[in-house]
């Protein structure tokens, strides 16, 4: 594929998640219990969610017009910057032991990633691929992190896998090296566009064979929804950093 082709599947899969986030936002009346997890006792909790999704919801629709993606880029990386100093990074140093709080703070992390990436390939100033490296390299610490809560909770993992799939492990095994071998390659600036091409397309394969088939069998249940779009996101983010490499680094 040319660059043009990866920014725009990436761009689709970006505002397609963050807009169908912003509708679980909506449809729930609570922040996804998975993603952003907020007390529903805390006071205008719910009003906030609502809030919080109708932006996210508007951030999408905006993604899909060339002529308002930066526009949209930028209250994306607000918002996401926003929950992830407020809603997860002070949680996570109280509950640092807790497997449950690494994950989500580095989804929103990479989620916020893409925001700057998506800022980057769309900006027309001079100093636009910076947005794109920093993106970059927050993107790489998120992806470290997923491959050490693989390494440290392998056999949760593998539970993870479709019941059909044979050799879980040893997928389980393929998957932890791909997320090491991703941040590596993203870190040291080494191999980016085929390391980001083969891990959007992984996270695509999860995304068809292990979270459409988890919802189809619970689509009431909000974490699998979340889950689902979550997994879109960050096909994407690794797609709009491979569609960016001619225009800012070289990998």
């Amino acid at each position: 594929m040319n660059n043009n082709t990866y920014l725009a599947v990436g761009k689709l899969f970006f505002a397609v998640a963050i807009l169908a986030i912003g509708i679980i936002h909506l449809v729930t009346g609570h922040f996804p219990s998975g993603l952003l997890f907020v007390d529903p006792k805390f006071p205008v909790a719910s009003t906030l969610a609502y809030i919080n999704g109708a932006v996210l919801v508007i951030i999408g629709l905006l993604i899909f017009f060339k002529k308002y993606q930066y526009s949209g880029a930028c209250v994306a990386a607000i918002v996401w910057c926003i929950l992830l100093l407020i809603v997860h990074l002070p949680k996570l140093i109280t509950t640092y032991n807790s497997p449950s709080e690494w994950t989500p703070t580095f989804e929103v992390a990479g989620i916020f990633a893409g925001s700057l990436i998506l800022m980057g390939n769309t900006s027309i100033k001079k100093n636009s691929s910076r947005l794109v490296l920093i993106g970059s390299y927050i993107f790489a610490v998120s992806i470290f992190v997923f491959a050490v809560l693989h390494l440290k909770y392998l056999d949760f993992i593998v539970t993870l896998i479709p019941a059909w799939l044979p050799f879980k492990l040893l997928w389980a095994y393929v998957v932890m090296v791909a997320f090491f071998a991703a941040s590596i390659s993203l870190f040291f600036r080494v191999l980016v566009r085929l390391s980001t091409s083969l891990l959007a397309l992984m996270f695509f394969i999860w995304f068809c064979i292990l979270h459409i088939p988890r919802v189809a069998a619970s689509p009431h249940t909000e974490t699998e929804w979340t889950s689902l779009f979550v997994v879109l996101i960050f096909s994407g983010v690794a797609l709009l950093i491979a569609g960016s490499q001619s225009n800012s680094v070289k990998g």
